[in-house]
């Protein structure tokens, strides 16, 4: 094992060797506030994901100018650890000997990139130029990377200084501030909503619980009444028996008053017989009262069992009425939370939007439709940002059977109440109303216009 600490570019963490329960171990201490799948599950700007891919790169470079091994790094969202005051991302590389398999880091990203939430249209248009240069270089070179993301870096209009102590600062209004407290209370509605589902489980446990423990009860007491017809029919026998018992006795006391009657005709075969006949029937009648004792040493254990089973069935219940209030409660809780998160997002801001935090919502009063002339059929833009276009994945409605059209051909804004139209780098070009679009370009779009894609006509109407 090489050295714990490898030194590159970006990496703040400490490793150390641990030993549990004696075996070796290593911990690393992070300094970091959230891990990357984390991060992916909330919505990202542009330049926000700029500085994440920046952050990769410029440690990639550093790992190979340090002769490391680019395989030896973490390549796990779980274990990348974003920052917030810099939005770098700690990278973790694992200090072994050992040989690794060769990762595919293009194709590590593009998957990073298809995992996130977008927030605008700038910010998927970024991540389709990082995707299209994957495409283009099929061989990694981190270099070549970097460079690359420099450069969209240059665009970017979020300001990072450096503070004392080499710490970063960044610069922003209040909105940072209002992002943050959308961020936690949609965390905190997510873990609410976990929470209800737990409670959802244990209550089905629960009834399922209780459905076993009324079976046990209702086995229970089939047996209890099998075992008391047994009883009754063994008592029904050991009458029987004790009547003919009874029946030989006298028998045998007559044959006895006989032979002492008859003191000249009488012998000892009579009186051995009559002796026989009276054992025997006390022996049947000695079984016959431990048969009905055995029967109902059995109803008496078949009651116990069926008085516990009772008992766990009605402690079962109890359980899951318990849960069941429960779940109802975490419910509640998830919605309140889930409500409150959508009032701090739909909140309008208090001053112009100056940093990489503004965010538009799009109003719901109004329902624009885009009609195909082609085929009449209609469809709903219901999203902020809608994509149109030939592609299977990443846009919103797809045009089919012309191939004239561009993967990602144009998209369809609404901001404030206002739809926007803006051609993106098409082959064969986007007008309205007969007027071409140019490309990165908001065009506003009146009602019942005519959106032309290449030579596929659409009808633009809101319907409010």
């Amino acid at each position: 094992m090489n050295a714990y600490n490898v030194p590159f570019a970006g990496n703040t963490s400490m490793c150390r060797e641990v030993f549990v329960k004696g075996e070796r171990k290593l911990e690393f201490s992070i300094d970091g506030d959230m891990s990357l799948s984390q991060i992916m599950q909330k919505p990202v700007f542009r330049d926000e994901l700029v500085e994440y891919i920046f952050s990769i790169s410029k440690q990639l470079v550093s790992v190979i100018q340090n002769g490391l091994a680019l395989e030896k790094v973490v390549w796990d969202t779980n274990y990348m650890y974003v920052r917030f005051s810099d939005f770098s991302i700690q990278l973790l590389y694992l200090p072994f000997e050992s040989k690794f398999d060769k990762k595919d880091i293009g194709e590590f990203v593009k998957s990073i990139l298809s995992g996130f939430v977008y927030a605008h249209t700038p910010a998927i248009e970024c991540a389709n130029q990082i995707v299209d240069y994957f495409n283009d270089h099929r061989e990694f070179d981190a270099f070549h990377f970097n460079e690359f993301v420099s450069d969209l870096r240059a665009s970017s209009q979020l300001l990072i200084i450096q503070g004392e102590k080499g710490k970063s600062k960044v610069l922003t209004s209040n909105e940072n501030n209002k992002e943050l407290a959308i961020h936690k209370a949609e965390e905190a509605a997510r873990k609410a909503e976990e929470a209800r589902m737990q409670a959802e489980n244990e209550v089905k446990r629960q009834i399922e619980e209780a459905k076993y423990q009324a079976e046990v009860a209702r086995q229970a007491e089939e047996t209890r009444m099998k075992a008391e017809a047994a009883r009754v029919e063994a008592e029904i026998w050991r009458q029987k028996v004790t009547a003919e018992a009874k029946d030989y006795e006298q028998t045998a006391v007559l044959t006895a008053q006989d032979m002492y009657s008859y003191q000249g005709n009488s012998d000892d075969s009579e009186r051995l017989k009559a002796e026989e006949m009276f054992r025997n029937a006390e022996e049947e009648r000695i079984r016959a009262e431990k048969v009905s004792s055995q029967y109902a040493d059995e109803i008496r254990r078949a009651r116990e069992q069926e008085m516990h089973a009772e008992e766990a069935r009605m402690q079962a219940e109890f359980a899951a009425r318990k849960n069941a209030e429960e779940a109802k409660r975490q419910a509640g809780l998830a919605k309140l939370k889930a409500e409150e998160a959508k009032r701090l997002s739909e909140q309008p801001d208090e001053e112009p939007p100056t940093t990489l935090f503004s965010n538009r919502t799009l109003v719901t009063g109004s329902k624009p439709t885009l009609t195909r002339k082609t085929t009449g059929e209609s469809v709903q833009i219901n999203k902020q940002v809608f994509c149109i276009g030939k592609a299977d994945q990443g846009v919103d409605y797809k045009v089919t059977g012309n191939k004239s059209i561009s993967r990602r051909h144009a998209y369809i804004t609404s901001i404030n109440g206002t739809h926007y139209l803006r051609d993106n780098n098409s082959t064969n070009h986007t007008f309205l109303n007969g007027t071409q679009v140019y490309s990165n370009v908001d065009v506003a779009i009146p009602d019942n216009s005519v959106i032309r894609l290449s030579n596929e006509e659409f009808i633009f109407r809101i319907n409010s």
